[in-house]
């Protein structure tokens, strides 16, 4: 075998000519290419998207039907979750036992989701099983039975998940928060899953007629992300959904009245607890704000990457937490802005009052433009590591439909988000952050946080036992009037 001394392994001079005394420069940024999206109407109303994208031989099919929590009237909240989670119990054709074994024959995945703007059913599977994946696809969404045993025990897993909330911190701080951000009454006062004194009533007929009143094609968009043609998917679809009919009226808009006209202290008392969870937050935008590439900029200073003020302050300086994060939740309509993080119970006061002051400085001062720069960077350079796989094609395709956006949206979104100046995140930060009516919600021990909370002189504290059906009965108050 032939062999390589020392002195001139292949290589080596290379290698001893790197200066390690100095970190290497961060390489430009990659160009990336969405790919490009064409949308068409069908003749009963169904909305076509395909793009050809990934860098293996699959398809991702999937269903957007705008019948998530916001489409739910008064009367039906968590009903969308219980229709949509049964959809797989099975068809009119096979029972939800061959229905599993028809996705395991074609080597396919189902996922269904069901969000506030919306329920998604997708497969994704081998690009040759294009027409197969779009008529079982179509099966599920068009023709589902509903069997009552199925539905019973969907109900019962959605009541077990309510309760399971109530007991675990970090979701029972997320529920709260959100009732406590929200007016009684609000859309987004509750979590997709509805009421338990609602849902425990539900029946499978209930189901079925929700079914038939959402379920319609002017209302339904099918993504296909993949190996496949725009023409040739289009026929399968055409084929699988042509001939579906029905209308319905579009549900009335959310409700998203804030509850609070100033910062308030919510406490849900954990008696004993050595933890708390804490949720700073108030009323958002929605979507199709204008300002939405500035406000990915300025929450990513602010608390959406490992290196925002947020976590450099409370992670890093003071020691007060493994991680603290802040975002907006963009939906149709205003969802919250929420600052969220777990503290040892004795630093629960500083912890918000840190937190606070990083809200205050970056309304009053603005961002440094090295801040703002790598802020800028890393979205730019994150956004095609969420956009690989055909699933995620299509959920950021499906997005264009549930938002009503361009169909070039994301072939400027780099563009868009690397064009934020300083100033502009920081006249976001001054509209968009209201500093005056927070709504600070406090899962923990009341004995342990209440008093120090108080001092902070921010606000009432208001404290709730622990026994308080916070978020799993529907409340009676007259959702027009915000409390005080």
């Amino acid at each position: 075998m032939k062999q390589h001394s020392s002195g001139s392994a292949p290589g080596h001079n290379a290698a001893a000519a790197v200066d390690r005394s100095r970190a290497p420069e961060p390489a430009s940024i990659r160009t990336f290419e969405f790919p490009a999206v064409e949308r068409r109407r069908q003749g009963n109303g169904l909305t076509f998207l395909t793009a050809r994208g990934g860098d293996l031989p699959l398809v991702t099919v999937r269903a957007v039907v705008d019948a998530g929590a916001a489409a739910e009237r008064t009367g039906e909240e968590g009903l969308a979750w219980l229709t949509a989670e049964s959809l797989e119990g099975g068809t009119s054709r096979r029972t939800g036992e061959e229905l599993a074994w028809a996705v395991e024959r074609l080597g396919a995945e189902l996922h269904t989701q069901t969000g506030w703007d919306g329920v998604h059913v997708a497969l994704t599977t081998a690009a040759h099983n294009l027409g197969a994946a779009v008529g079982l696809l179509a099966e599920i969404v068009r023709e589902p039975a509903f069997p009552e045993r199925e539905v019973e025990r969907i109900r019962a897993e959605q009541l077990a998940e309510m309760m399971r909330r109530r007991t675990e911190p970090r979701a029972l701080a997320d529920d709260a928060a959100a009732r406590f951000i929200f007016a009684d009454g609000a859309t987004y006062g509750r979590t997709v899953l509805g009421f338990q004194d609602r849902v425990q009533d539900f029946t499978a007929e209930a189901v079925r007629e929700f079914h038939r009143s959402r379920y319609v094609p002017g209302r339904t968009a099918i993504v296909v992300v993949g190996a496949v043609d725009a023409d040739a998917a289009e026929a399968e679809v055409s084929r699988a959904f042509g001939d579906w009919t029905g209308t319905t009226q579009p549900a009335p808009p959310p409700v998203t009245t804030p509850r609070h006209d100033r910062t308030t202290i919510h406490v849900v008392d954990r008696p004993s607890a050595v933890q708390s969870e804490v949720r700073i937050g108030h009323v958002g935008v929605p979507r199709d704000t204008a300002d939405y590439f500035p406000l990915l900029v300025m929450n990513a200073v602010l608390g959406g990457a490992f290196t925002s003020r947020l976590n450099l302050n409370l992670r890093e300086k003071h020691g007060f937490t493994y991680g603290v994060r802040s975002g907006f939740a963009f939906r149709r309509a205003s969802g919250p802005f929420v600052i969220q993080t777990a503290v040892a119970s004795d630093v629960t006061a500083r912890a918000v009052e840190e937190t606070l002051k990083e809200l205050r400085g970056l309304v009053d001062s603005g961002l440094t433009d090295e801040e703002t720069a790598s802020a800028r960077d890393y979205l730019a350079g994150t956004m095609p590591l969420e956009m690989q796989t055909t699933e995620q094609l299509a959920a950021r395709v499906a997005e264009l439909h549930v938002f009503d956006l361009p169909t070039d949206h994301f072939d400027s979104a780099r563009e868009r988000i690397r064009a934020v100046t300083a100033d502009e995140a920081h006249r976001v930060a001054n509209l968009r952050l209201q500093l005056d009516r927070l709504s600070i919600t406090v899962a923990g021990s009341a004995d342990a946080i209440a008093e120090d909370l108080r001092a902070l002189g921010i606000g009432d504290v208001v404290i709730h036992g622990a026994d308080e059906n916070i978020h799993l009965s529907e409340p009676a108050a007259d959702p027009t009037t915000p409390a005080s």
